[in-house]
């Protein structure tokens, strides 16, 4: 029984087509959608720049205060595209029962969230908007793929052009 659907988003071009496989799931099971959302932690390089420019009360208060507004800034981002997109939908927003932006590499994200939120599915992009090499499998998919413990639904995202997004529909 498919009851609670993990949705990974990277905002990415394709996060429309997506999205539709994701919604017409969860209404076909009556299954709940949680998104999330990863933020790779900053770099070494990044890091480096912090401690060199920045005073350290200041990237303590960074760390401690601006880190969560970031976090929060980029989860209404998230909220805000999947609005736009369900303008489209015969679904509305409330199959996305929350959306989480979580700090981590993706893999470990998604299949971190995947065991904490109990999901039973997880519907993710054959790869991220790079598709110059739309045959390969992304890093992250790959990665999930091998490591889940649930069934992942993989879309295929091939080489479309941004105007093939908005009139594609899931074939289920």
């Amino acid at each position: 029984m498919i009851r609670n659907i993990l949705y990974p988003t990277d905002l990415g071009l394709y996060g429309s087509m997506l999205l539709q496989h994701v919604v017409e799931l969860s209404g076909s099971y009556g299954a709940e959608v949680i998104a999330v959302h990863a933020v790779e932690p900053l770099g070494v390089f990044a890091d480096a720049v912090l401690e060199t420019y920045v005073p350290d009360d200041m990237i303590g208060d960074l760390r401690d205060y601006g880190m969560p507004a970031v976090m929060e800034a980029i989860r209404q981002q998230v909220i805000e595209a999947f609005e736009e997109d369900f303008i489209d939908f015969d679904y509305g927003s409330e199959l996305i029962r929350d959306v989480r932006v979580v700090r981590g590499m993706p893999a470990d994200v998604i299949l971190e969230q995947a065991d904490l939120l109990k999901a039973d599915l997880i519907v993710m992009g054959s790869r991220s908007s790079d598709t110059e090499h739309a045959h390969v499998l992304g890093s992250t998919v790959s990665k999930v793929l091998q490591r889940s413990k649930v069934p992942v639904y993989m879309v295929p995202i091939t080489k479309l052009k941004p105007s093939d997004i908005s009139s594609s529909s899931p074939h289920l």
